[in-house]
């Protein structure tokens, strides 16, 4: 499993998923140390988030399964770790947010065109390929052809592979068509714009309500902002409209984020202080570079 195929292509998995919590627990606050995370201050961290406790240790247990947590037990206390696989999806992650909307991507004029075929017999592995080619950037043109401005076509390939997928074809080529607004068309992009708009308008200054709402409202800022990953796959400069509100909108998040680093850091550090006061020393906090030059 991927996190694209727990996604099935829609952005609202990004929003609201307790595994996608999980993981961003760790990648904000617990990037780079050792030890294994208490469970009782991961659950906690969870109830905070609207989760109830057993639903919490459920996606826990489910996360062991699936091989992206390990857990141990020493005496009464669990602990849980990111396992190799789920240390790469937060590397990975990590690398996608130092750098979308704060470095505009370049084009060569090229597509990355994809045609495939799938029976209809196969339903599941169309729906699972689906979900991985919007995961890497691309969307449907046609039926069975999907298009992106970025080159991806070896990515496309090894995924379509995994899959099982036989009958592949892809290129990278300049592209003709009939279609109004151009190939880009297969992104609606005054949808994504409107996206951009509302999430920034839905940003409020001003200091929260302690520690937990500072906690919750960062770890919301943080969903909410890799649910782009999904709408707007990097489109490059030349084909979204001069007013794309990409950039601008990462500046104000990444401010806002930033702004709520302290008391959301203190949350975590007083529910794992609450198991061990020595470990909690080792929780840390993730700084967004707000603009390329800084």
């Amino acid at each position: 499993m991927t996190l694209a195929d727990d996604a099935a292509g829609s952005p609202e998995f990004r929003r609201v998923s307790p595994v996608r919590q999980v993981l961003t627990v760790f990648g904000d606050y617990w990037w780079g140390v050792d030890d294994p995370l208490p469970t009782g201050a991961l659950v906690t961290a969870l109830t905070d988030l609207g989760l109830k406790e057993a639903a919490a240790r459920a996606t826990l247990a489910r996360m062991v399964r699936g091989g992206l947590l390990a857990a141990e037990r020493a005496g009464r206390r669990t602990t849980h770790s990111l396992t190799p696989r789920a240390l790469e999806i937060v590397e990975e992650e990590g690398a996608w947010l130092e750098s979308f909307g704060l470095v505009e991507p370049s084009w060569d004029g090229l597509w990355t065109v994809l045609a495939f075929s799938i029976p209809e017999s196969e339903r599941s592995s169309r729906h699972l390929a689906r979900s991985r080619l919007r995961w890497l950037g691309f969307a449907p043109l046609y039926d069975g052809v999907w298009v992106s401005p970025q080159d991806r076509a070896a990515a496309a390939m090894a995924e379509l592979r995994e899959l099982g997928v036989g009958d592949v074809t892809a290129m990278r080529a300049t592209l003709q068509t009939t279609i109004a607004g151009g190939a880009q068309a297969a992104w609606n992009l005054d949808d994504i714009a409107a996206e951009y708009r509302r999430f920034a308008a839905a940003m409020k200054p001003g200091e929260p309500d302690g520690p937990v709402a500072a906690f919750v409202e960062r770890m919301q800022l943080m969903l909410g902002w890799q649910a782009f990953r999904l709408l707007d796959t990097g489109m490059p400069a030349e084909l979204v409209p001069g007013d794309w509100p990409r950039a601008a909108t990462r500046r104000a998040w990444a401010q806002r984020y930033n702004e709520l680093g302290d008391a959301a850091e203190s949350r975590i550090r007083a529910l794992v202080g609450e198991i061990d006061a020595d470990l909690a020393r080792r929780v840390t906090r993730r700084r967004m570079t707000e603009r390329a030059d800084t």
